[in-house]
């Protein structure tokens, strides 16, 4: 089936083909590298590794590049505030950011391009766009685009003139140096103690949107990309002045498909540090695990607004620890076992992978490919109750292999599970207390271990303790585990437990 697409420049769901067939060039703008980034922002980097995993999945060999916008007004402001220099905080949120990447389970990008490397780049193309009479120099050595040279500009947005002006707001000074307010920066002259690089204007650094321009034909070696994603937020002005200074400078087109993520509210309501609702990303990771998280990421439309709740974040768990819990049930059942010819030889099998690959096609609507996933995981349990009773083992293998393959194209991965091992120190010691609390001292062992250890041990306490019908004991153990984030499902001949948050 074809892939189809929501362009954002025609309003329109569109047949993908890329420029070069079977190859394509994404570029997705990454962040402006000066502190910690929330949860919204976590949304935009899920979404568009999913895009790309499901292109590479699709048989395409993807470019995806996110860039790194290292020098900045705001990122000076940050190194004024912690008495350092801006290059070090560049270095320091850009580790941060890749790190949160990794944790996020998204995969490693063809290339993180930064700014301050694209400088000659830049420079020369703000020398095209003057050369071409679509840039002009004011007095004090700013650069900047001639807005009304481009009759297209707004196609993007479609942004009624003076919501547009509205967005290109700049201190007095600089509107005096504009020769109209639509106007916007393409490098900034040098200040005092600010980063600055040479140029024929003299002394600056490169505004926000040159950046982008340069570092999507620059990384992606193209004059024209295939996809440009990002933000809803960034639609205008960033996006529409990027399609402006690229579209004049080569008189080609810049990106073929626009792709724009919904923004995510807190409890209906925007996410705002000055509404006392900003929620930080690792703040998030301390209520969840990263696997619950991204489900939640992708539990909605990509291009819908998304709600942050307590109520759906629980949903989510709650269908992620059934998803994790088949998956661990099933491979525990199949004992190694692997299916001969993965899925598909099983014609329901098949059904729901055609229903899985509809979603996907569709404009990556994820929501309708976690029911199929949902619908998968019904199937499994079934099966591996069938399998217990007697029935064939292979049957349980191919639909578990089908499980793996989606879960790997959404990126919901067993590496975002909660290591089962990485109990705080507190909650090891509180472990080690209770074990010694119910095991008589000549029977205490010496050195019972880390969490899983200690845990193993209690459950052979409870164990003896309800042979020897003592139900107050293996209630105690029972409860205490609970306190302590750890469940104890019973099975026939064994005892499983299981950490949750």
């Amino acid at each position: 089936m074809t892939i189809r697409i929501y362009n954002s420049l025609t309003r329109e769901k569109e047949d993908f083909a890329p420029i070069n067939p079977g190859k394509v060039l994404f570029y997705n703008c990454g962040p402006t590298v000066y502190g910690e980034f929330h949860i919204g922002n976590a949304r935009n980097f899920v979404v568009f590794d999913v895009v790309r995993r499901w292109l590479v999945a699709s048989g395409y060999s993807v470019q995806y590049v996110q860039n790194i916008t290292d020098v900045d007004d705001k990122i000076i402001r940050r190194a004024a505030e912690e008495g350092t220099t801006p290059e070090a905080i560049a270095k320091k949120y850009t580790m941060y950011f890749l790190a949160k990447l990794r944790q996020l389970g998204n995969m490693p990008a063809t290339a993180h391009p930064k700014a301050t490397e694209y400088i000659p780049a830049i420079v020369k193309m703000v020398e095209s766009l003057v050369n071409r009479g679509h840039a002009y120099a004011s007095a004090d050595g700013s650069v900047w685009f001639d807005v009304g040279s481009f009759p297209e500009y707004g196609k993007l947005s479609r942004m009624p003139l003076d919501q547009m002006q509205q967005g290109e707001r700049v201190g007095e000074e600089q509107q005096k140096l504009k020769r109209s307010p639509m106007d916007f920066s393409l490098w900034k002259a040098a200040k005092p103690g600010e980063p600055a690089w040479k140029s024929p204007w003299g002394d600056g650094r490169p505004g926000w949107h040159i950046e982008c321009s340069c570092m999507a034909m620059g990384a992606l070696a193209a004059e024209t990309i295939d996809i440009h994603g990002g933000g809803v937020d960034l639609r205008f002005p960033h996006h529409e002045n990027e399609i402006a200074q690229s579209e004049c400078a080569t008189g080609k087109p810049f990106a073929r498909y626009w792709m724009h993520n919904g923004m995510l509210d807190i409890d209906g309501e925007k996410m705002a540090k000055s509404a006392g609702n900003y929620k930080t990303l690792d703040g998030v990771l301390e209520m969840v695990d990263a696997l619950t998280l991204r489900y939640f990421l992708i539990s909605g439309k990509y291009r819908d607004k998304l709600d942050f709740t307590e109520d759906s974040l629980h949903k989510c768990k709650s269908a992620v620890e059934r998803l994790v819990n088949a998956s661990h049930e099933a491979r525990r059942v199949l004992l190694g076992v692997t299916a001969d010819d993965a899925w598909k030889r099983e014609k329901d099998l098949m059904a729901l992978r055609e229903e899985y690959e509809e979603a996907m096609n569709d404009d990556f609507n994820t929501p309708r490919a976690l029911a199929v996933l949902s619908k998968l995981v019904t199937l499994i349990n079934t099966i591996r109750t069938e399998v217990q009773n007697g029935a064939p083992v292979m049957r349980l293998a191919r639909a578990t292999g089908l499980l793996g393959d989606i879960r790997a194209e959404l990126g919901l991965t067993d590496d975002l599970e909660a290591p089962v091992d990485d109990f705080d120190a507190e909650t090891t010691d509180r472990m080690r207390s209770l074990l010694f609390q119910e095991v008589p001292a000549p029977l205490r062992p010496t050195n019972p271990g880390g969490a899983p250890e200690i845990i193993k041990l209690l459950i052979k306490v409870r164990a003896s303790a309800r042979e020897e019908k003592n139900f107050g004991l293996g209630d105690r153990v029972r409860d205490g585990l609970l306190q302590l984030g750890v469940s104890l499902e019973d099975k026939p001949g064994q005892t499983i437990w299981k950490r949750f948050r």
